[in-house]
């Protein structure tokens, strides 16, 4: 790799040049490798599985996508990687075959049992989703700590009133639909409390009550956890 320049300036000239981006990929495949081997808890190799595509196209994504203020490149990097490693199990042609394979056992797979077929199925279909969930939980967990926040308080912080949860749903969309809260909430890693009270009705102090909640409702939405959101909605 060439150190005579810090990694942020090459980002900057592969922005603008080809050759410097096709270079800078080259250069990174050990780490992309090594970030979704992490992940998947699996050997991959190019040429072979899909997921180190993924993850080139990620690289890729990342460095086009980054501006400093994002913090260090190849922590931004980890994160566009393994959201769209996520997207990539989500989406996977695997899932969306299952009903086709079900219907056409007859044809000429006489001799299997069509219950323990469908049962061996959805057996794929969950371990699969729990998988992806596994990823999605630990990234998720990962970035909650920049945030300084711990999954076990986001836990214990979830409101228990469905009228106050609504009401934090909304601070947190109002959040992530106004640019200006939410690159402030991003720079200064705290609720924006005056912008938002312009912006919503709510008493300050219940506000503030719902910090931890309201946060982890904004991260879950921008870094697209859809599987998260779920659970803490």
């Amino acid at each position: 790799m060439l150190f005579n320049r810090s990694l942020e300036d090459r980002i900057q000239k592969a922005k603008e040049s080809k050759e410097e981006l096709n270079r800078l990929i080259q250069e990174y495949k050990p780490f992309i490798a090594s970030l979704l081997q992490k992940k998947t808890g699996k050997y991959l190799q190019y040429g072979y599985d899909d997921e180190l595509s993924i993850g080139m196209i990620a690289f890729e994504e990342a460095v086009e996508s980054y501006d400093r203020n994002k913090g260090k490149f190849l922590s931004f990097a980890k994160r566009v990687i393994i959201l769209r490693a996520i997207d990539y199990y989500r989406k996977n042609q695997k899932f969306k075959n299952i009903v086709y394979l079900q219907g056409n056992y007859d044809s000429e797979n006489n001799d299997i049992n069509p219950i323990m077929f469908n049962k061996a199925m959805e057996q794929y279909k969950n371990k699969s989703i729990n998988e992806i969930r596994r990823l999605e939980i630990l990234e998720y967990k990962k970035e909650l700590r920049e945030w300084g926040i711990e999954f076990v308080n986001l836990v214990q912080a979830s409101p228990k009133q469905e009228k106050l949860k609504k009401t934090y749903k909304n601070i947190a969309n109002v959040i992530v639909h106004n640019q200006d809260i939410l690159n402030k909430l991003i720079r200064v890693k705290r609720l924006p409390i005056k912008e938002i009270e312009k912006n919503i009705y709510i008493n300050r102090k219940k506000l503030e009550r719902g910090r931890i909640y309201i946060i982890a409702l904004v991260i879950a939405e921008i870094g697209d956890y859809r599987l998260i959101r779920e659970y803490i909605e």
